[in-house]
């Protein structure tokens, strides 16, 4: 299914506004222009919505579902870098730097609903909209923070904190407990710097302290508070 504007989600109505773009636009000009221009499309799990090496074409948002951004190498292995959520941008870095192609893959984790723009457009919507321009610096600075973030968990976290922080970033509201649906172990292992073969220890290790529970591929975290304590993040 190509990109349509019948498909795009209704900004105002949207349970993940606060967490996105759009919010930032500032005044209803700007915003009801962001309506007026999306087209969007729906997309099943495991669908590539941007591949790493084509040219941009515009900037994407995911609306709903979950997005994982990789880099691959030569003989075809891959990195996980990050988890994209609904509110987050895809494809804007490398369509602001002009230097080049995509240089990451985007893949849905999940059936997904993203937004776009294309480059044209987008470069028309900033120059008519300066406050524009400044939340797409903030989104940027976001994301240099992330990166900042990882780096520094990297070097100072224990193996057992790196997982639970991703983890924690990866659930999501379940009855009766959240749940992190849906990503490989590689994945979780990629994202938290970790070996497949630790990463399935300290899974096991969970388990076995009572702080999540397998289910089937997904896994149900029944003592988030806990899983709060071991990433050193507790309130």
């Amino acid at each position: 299914m190509a990109y349509s504007r019948r498909e795009a989600p209704n900004c105002d109505w949207c349970p993940y506004r606060r967490n996105c773009f759009y919010d930032l636009l500032g005044t209803k000009e700007a915003r009801k222009a962001w309506r007026e221009m999306r087209l969007a499309n729906s997309f099943r799990r495991g669908e590539v919505v941007l591949q790493e090496g084509a040219l941009p074409q515009g900037v994407y948002v995911v609306c709903t579902g979950k997005v994982k951004v990789y880099k691959s190498s030569r003989t075809g292995q891959q990195l996980t870098t990050r988890i994209e959520s609904p509110g987050d941008l895809l494809g804007h870095v490398s369509l602001l730097a002009a230097e080049g192609p995509y240089m990451a893959t985007c893949e849905t984790l999940e059936p997904s609903v993203v937004s776009m723009v294309d480059a044209r457009t987008f470069r028309d919507f900033l120059a008519k909209f300066p406050q524009a321009s400044m939340a797409l610096i903030r989104e940027l600075a976001r994301d240099v923070r992330r990166g900042e973030n990882k780096a520094r968990d990297i070097a100072f976290k224990s193996a057992r904190g790196r997982l639970a922080d991703i983890l924690l970033r990866m659930m999501q509201g379940g009855r009766p407990w959240p749940i992190v649906a849906g990503i490989r172990r590689r994945d979780l292992a990629e994202l938290a710097g970790l070996t497949i073969e630790t990463t399935v220890r300290l899974l096991k290790e969970f388990e076995g302290d009572g702080i999540l529970r397998k289910r089937g591929k997904d896994l149900l975290i029944v003592a988030a508070e806990r899983l709060r304590a071991v990433s050193g993040n507790a309130a």
